[in-house]
């Protein structure tokens, strides 16, 4: 497998969301092979960083955020063509 997307599923009233992203984004972030797409979606390349994918669920499980995970076997091929979104230097969501 070449990466996953994870997916978050927060409920409107879980108050442990925000916790969950103080987290991920203290222990993830700094991490080569981890974009954050989208405030509950990850991509996580296993070749540059194995055991982020690791933390995401762990850190999911005990703040009881449900996910979802969609398997990549190849690097995923982005449209348009040349567009990454792995390769932006600033990885945080606006």
């Amino acid at each position: 497998m070449h990466s996953a997307l994870f997916v978050a599923h927060p409920k409107t009233a879980n108050p442990k969301w925000e916790k969950f992203l103080e987290f991920v984004d203290a222990k993830l972030m700094p991490l080569k092979g981890v974009a954050r797409l989208a405030e509950n979606v990850w991509l996580v390349d296993f070749h540059r960083s194995p055991t982020a994918l690791g933390w995401l669920t762990s850190l999911a499980d005990q703040q009881t955020i449900a996910y979802g995970l969609l398997q990549f076997e190849q690097k995923p091929e982005w449209l348009p063509v040349g567009f990454d979104p792995t390769s932006i230097v600033d990885q945080s969501v606006a």
